[in-house]
C-alpha cells in the first residue's frame, strides 16, 4: 500500500495534465481511461444490477445507525434500493425519487424498507434533493445514488454544498468535459474518487464512485493522491 500511495503522490501532477488535455477532445473512452483512482477502497462492492444500473459502494456495512440513503432516478427498477437497504443491515432510511409517478408496487416496496419515501419531479426544476431532506427531516446522507439524465449537471451541488454527504455513486452524461466538471466540483467539496465504470450501453456515460475525506476513516478507505484536475473559478 505504501508503493501504491508513494506511486500516486509521484504521477499525480502528471495525471492531472493528462486528465485536462483528455477532457478538451471527443473520445469518450480516451478520458475514462486516463482518469485515475484517488482513493482506495479495499472492501468496494458492487450494488444492483450487474450491468446499467449498478454502483460501487465502500464497504457498505460500515454506515451508521438510522443512516440515510439517498436514489435519484428509480423508474421503477428498484434492485439496488433493495440490495443497498439490505446490505446496510436494514438500519437505514431510503428516499427516493424520479421524474414520473412510480408503480403502486415500487411505492409499496419503498414503504416496506423501514418506512421509505418516494418523491415524484424532475431534478432540479421541479424537485430539489433539498426539498426531499427538509420534508422528511433529515440533515445528512450516507449513500447517495444519482441516475437523473443529465440533471445532475445542476442537481447535484445545492445538496453537497448545505448537507453532509459521505459516498456519492453517480452516473455522469455529456462530453469529457462536462464528466470532468463535474468531478470537479464534487473535489471542491472534498470528495475524492474511489471506482470509475463505463457505461457499456452508453458511451457518454459513465459511472463513478466518491468518497468524502472526512468519511475515509469510517468506511476504511485510504487516500492516494488528487488527481482531478481543481477547478478554476
Amino acid at each position: 500500500m505504501k508503493d501504491l500511495r508513494r506511486a500516486a503522490l509521484i504521477n499525480a501532477a502528471s495525471d492531472r495534465k493528462i486528465i485536462l488535455t483528455a477532457s478538451t477532445g471527443t473520445d469518450h473512452k480516451d478520458f475514462y481511461a486516463k482518469v485515475k483512482m484517488e482513493v482506495y477502497c479495499e472492501q468496494k462492492e458492487r450494488i444492483g444490477e450487474h450491468m446499467d444500473g449498478g454502483k460501487y459502494v465502500c464497504n457498505p456495512k460500515k454506515v451508521k445507525r438510522d443512516c440515510t440513503l439517498v436514489s435519484l432516478g428509480l423508474n421503477n427498477q428498484i434492485g439496488y434500493d433493495k440490495h443497498i437497504f439490505e446490505v446496510t443491515g436494514r438500519r437505514c432510511k431510503i428516499l427516493g425519487a424520479d421524474k414520473g409517478a412510480q408503480k403502486p408496487e415500487t411505492i409499496e416496496a419503498y414503504a416496506s424498507m423501514n418506512g421509505g419515501r418516494t418523491f415524484v419531479g424532475k431534478i432540479p426544476d421541479e424537485l430539489t434533493i433539498l426539498k426531499m431532506m427538509e420534508s422528511s427531516g433529515r440533515d445528512e446522507v450516507e449513500l447517495l445514488k444519482i441516475d437523473i439524465e443529465g440533471g445532475e449537471h445542476t442537481g447535484l451541488e445545492p445538496l453537497i454544498k448545505d448537507y453532509f454527504v459521505c459516498q456519492i455513486l453517480i452516473e455522469i452524461h455529456g462530453t469529457p468535459a462536462e464528466h470532468l466538471r463535474m468531478l470537479q466540483t464534487m473535489a471542491k467539496y472534498g470528495f475524492r474518487l474511489f471506482n470509475i465504470d463505463p457505461n457499456p450501453v452508453c458511451v457518454e456515460c459513465c459511472e463513478y464512485s466518491l468518497i468524502n475525506e472526512l468519511c475515509m476513516a469510517q468506511f476504511g478507505a485510504i487516500p492516494l493522491a488528487m488527481t482531478i484536475p481543481a477547478k478554476e473559478e
